[in-house]
């Protein structure tokens, strides 16, 4: 037959719970709000109560507050680092796609037509567009018109006989200025790279130029 004496004892020991110890620290420690875990706060918050004063009470809801509050603090760290991680991954995921470009020639957007470093510049339209006029610009000067028919995709342009210098482009269909369209050079990718999370193309004419600037694989032209 048990001990009568061991069941109660043993049954004493179940409710005879202490706490943890509370965490001892120098004058001068301070708990980071981002690094404080839940169970830390609520054992500081258990010993404030513990030996606050008992005619200048704490206010159990601003605790409450502060504890809420840490929990988000704690929330939007851990989605800041997870997003840092996911960015990190992303760009060693797109870099390594990117290598399978490098000796690729494209045709990349350009706000203007140089021939100091490109001698093969085309008019990429979104449209059919026939009869149309090709102004190009040194300043307000018209230095050169070219009369063509856009097909959809490449327009090569004749720039041969141009002076070495930067002009701009506009396109007419009659006196209507034409906005469909963009103005790009033919280059060649010779190696690629990640800067500040954005994808970097390093081109054989030494330009440096983002990956978001190729407008058409540089496989076919149009008349």
């Amino acid at each position: 037959m048990m001990d009568a004496g061991i069941f109660t004892d043993r049954n004493a020991d179940r409710y005879n719970v202490t706490p943890p110890d509370p965490k001892i620290v120098g004058p001068d420690y301070v708990q980071s709000v981002d690094t404080m875990s839940s169970s830390d706060f609520l054992k500081i918050y258990l010993e404030t109560l513990r030996y606050q004063d008992p005619f200048n009470q704490q206010d159990l809801s601003k605790s409450l507050e502060d504890m809420v509050r840490l929990n988000q603090i704690r929330f939007f760290n851990e989605v800041k680092s997870f997003m840092e991680d996911f960015k990190a991954w992303m760009n060693q995921f797109t870099f390594m796609q990117t290598l399978s470009l490098i000796g690729k020639s494209f045709v990349f957007q350009s706000d203007l037509l140089d021939t100091l470093n490109q001698s093969e510049y085309y008019i990429v339209s979104g449209d059919f567009v026939d009869n149309v006029t090709v102004k190009i610009y040194d300043g307000e000067e018209v230095i050169k018109e070219i009369e063509m028919d856009l097909v959809k995709g490449l327009n090569k342009l004749d720039v041969s006989d141009l002076p070495r210098g930067q002009f701009t482009v506009k396109v007419f269909k009659g006196d209507t200025e034409l906005t469909n369209w963009n103005l790009g050079y033919k280059d060649t990718v010779k190696s690629a790279g990640v800067l500040e999370g954005e994808l970097v193309l390093d081109l054989l004419s030494g330009r440096q130029v983002p990956a978001s600037k190729i407008l058409y694989t540089a496989g076919g032209e149009g008349s």
